[in-house]
């Protein structure tokens, strides 16, 4: 784990390909802000189970080593598997009291590590969540980081990278992903205050981590609130986008618009004499008009007439291949919706559905061929049906998801023309809910 790995490297490239094909956009920003000849560690927000490691792997250079929860460890399998994977793993209290003791060897060596110049990344929350919310901190971060330089009497310049993780959907496929990396805090400033009292230190470090990593995240503070904040800035999005002039719908505008909305809807209610009652008020009028018109309470574009006959002429033609990849992944849908189902913490689905993806997925469509050849009998044609098996579950699943947008985008044309009730009501509620929210942002 201390040095640098070609079978890592080359299985990395692998498996990138297929995660950035799981999501319709990857993105990363500040790739700058991480340092390239000193030792490293990555702390970030923790949101996706097991997708969150990928983020960070497959959006930087590093070989970085995850320190990750113990209980995944425990079948032997697994070990290895993960141990491959430069995973190692940290006990909590939940895992047994006696357990603990193992964490001062696996903090020792993280130490190690980052004495070769590599670099550890964990998620100092210590669990995920499906809020938009940074948890306090636990001490992880800034036990292993002051072993390592006070062992190296603060000479190793070890620098700790915040990292914003930022889904647009944690559970389904073809959705959005965008890493954002922070500028590097060094232990240096905190030197002298950690030979006073080490604990001091713990804390100071920790307090400035969490302010720098709530910054590369959607933090929303009011919890009692979440609903509505969440409501409003997937609303709100393509309206603050243009305010701030990045029309281009990305991950990197998405976040930065939805960051704007949150801190500056969170900041005017913080003040009391600001009531948030007549904004949840206009916003439940406006979803209530939305679920009647069964419309996406989303402010989508408006389309016109050429072009959504355009787009309904394109799915018309892509019919064949959308039902030719259902029909030929139907086990795996079949297999995967059973075995979902038992997994009560969605959190998990998204990593559940990648590591089928390409893990048992390519083992069924193997399967698939060879009974194909069976009947065949015919080489060329068994590999023309093998590689067309993933790239039709691609093109499927792309039509799939296109197709969803394609019926609100058609919902909304229609709204725009007819003068029934509900529409107007819709209509109505619509301008007076972005009238309240530009009232609060100070328009």
């Amino acid at each position: 784990m201390t040095k640098w790995s070609l079978a890592y490297e080359l299985l990395r490239a692998f498996v990138r390909f297929l995660f950035k094909r799981f999501y319709e956009k990857v993105q990363s920003d500040g790739n700058e802000n991480i340092p390239k000849k000193e030792p490293i560690i990555f702390a970030a927000n923790h949101q996706n189970a097991l997708m969150d490691p990928l983020a960070i792997i497959f959006t930087n250079p590093n070989q970085s080593v995850f320190l990750t929860r113990a209980d995944i460890f425990d079948n032997p399998i697994l070990l290895k598997i993960f141990s491959f994977f430069k995973m190692l793993p940290v006990y909590r209290i939940k895992d047994g009291a006696d357990s603990l003791k193992n964490n001062e060897r696996i903090f020792n060596k993280s130490v190690e590590i980052l004495e070769a110049n590599m670099s550890v990344a964990l998620f100092p929350e210590a669990m995920h969540t499906d809020k938009r919310h940074l948890r306090p901190l636990k001490k992880a971060v800034p036990r292993i980081a002051f072993m390592a330089e006070e062992k190296n009497d603060f000479s190793l310049n070890l620098q700790v990278v915040p990292v914003g993780i930022y889904y647009e959907d944690y559970v389904h496929t073809n959705s959005k992903l965008f890493v954002n990396y922070g500028k590097p805090l060094s232990l240096k400033p905190y030197k002298e205050l950690a030979k006073g009292n080490i604990q001091k230190a713990y804390i100071a470090f920790k307090n400035d981590l969490e302010d720098a990593i709530k910054k590369l995240i959607i933090h929303i503070k009011d919890m009692n609130n979440y609903d509505l904040y969440e409501g409003i800035r997937l609303f709100y999005r393509p309206i603050m986008r243009e305010t701030l002039g990045n029309n281009e719908d990305n991950p990197l505008n998405n976040f930065k618009a939805d960051q704007k909305t949150i801190e500056k809807l969170e900041n005017y209610y913080d003040n009391e004499n600001n009531s948030i009652e007549s904004l949840k008020e206009a916003y439940n009028n406006f979803s209530n008009n939305c679920k009647s018109l069964k419309i996406d309470p989303l402010l989508w574009p408006k389309k016109n007439s050429i072009i959504i006959l355009i787009k309904y002429i394109l799915f018309t033609l892509s019919l064949p291949i959308f039902i030719y990849g259902i029909i030929n992944n139907i086990i795996y849908y079949l297999l995967f919706t059973k075995f979902i189902n038992q997994i009560k913490d969605k959190q998990f689905h998204s990593s559940i559905k990648f590591a089928i993806s390409f893990t048992i997925l390519p083992i069924l469509y193997i399967i698939q061929a060879a009974i194909f050849y069976l009947f065949i009998e015919d080489f060329y044609y068994t590999l023309i049906y093998l590689v067309s098996l993933p790239i039709s579950a691609y093109l499927a699943n792309k039509i799939r998801y296109s197709f969803k947008h394609f019926k609100q985008e058609v919902i909304i044309w229609w709204v725009s023309r007819s003068k029934n009730k509900n529409v107007i009501a819709y209509r109505e509620s619509k301008d007076a809910l972005i009238e309240k929210i530009e009232m609060a942002l100070g328009k």
